[in-house]
C-alpha cells in the first residue's frame, strides 16, 4: 500500500496502528501513542487525549461512512498538530476534501495510484466552506 503523507509520496513512515482507541484508552501508555480510530468511537474521549498521541488514523469502513470527516476536523479544531491519517475506503474523489479538514496523511489501497492521488490535492480550487486549512470559503474572500 501506497501512502502520500504532507502532500508528497512516503517512502519511510510509521505503519499503520492496530490498536483500535477503545482499546488503547483502557491501557493508556503501554499501548503506545498511535491508534486506529472510527465513527463508532466516543468523540469527546479521543479529543481529550489527542495531545497524547503522535498518529491517529481514522477508518473510512465504506464510502457512506463521513464520519471521519467531522473527526479529523475537530481534531485540528482543538489545536492537534499530529498525524491524522485516513485508512480504509479513502476514494480519491474525496482526497482533496480530506486534507481541507485535516487529514494530512493517505493510505491508498493496492489498486490506487499514489500519482494519480498526489494530483487530486488542490484539484478544486473555489470551496464554499472554511476549513482546517485557515482557508474561508470564496465569498468571503
Amino acid at each position: 500500500m501506497a501512502l502520500i503523507k504532507d502532500q508528497q509520496l512516503s517512502v519511510n513512515h510509521a505503519a499503520t496502528p492496530e490498536i483500535r482507541f477503545s482499546d488503547w484508552l483502557n491501557h493508556e501508555q503501554a499501548a503506545g501513542d498511535t491508534v486506529l480510530t472510527n465513527g463508532e468511537d466516543d468523540l469527546p474521549s479521543l479529543l481529550a487525549s489527542a495531545n497524547k498521541l503522535s498518529m491517529i488514523a481514522i477508518e473510512f469502513e465504506t464510502f457512506a461512512d463521513g464520519r471521519g470527516f467531522s473527526m479529523a476536523r475537530m481534531l485540528r479544531r482543538d489545536g492537534y498538530l499530529g498525524e491524522i491519517r485516513a485508512v480504509g475506503d479513502v476514494a480519491m474523489d474525496r482526497i482533496d476534501f480530506m486534507h481541507r479538514v485535516g487529514f494530512n496523511a493517505f493510505e491508498l489501497r493496492d489498486d490506487q495510484h499514489a500519482a494519480q492521488a498526489l494530483t487530486k490535492l488542490g484539484e478544486v480550487s473555489v470551496h464554499f466552506q472554511p476549513s482546517a486549512d485557515g482557508k474561508g470559503p470564496a465569498y468571503m474572500a
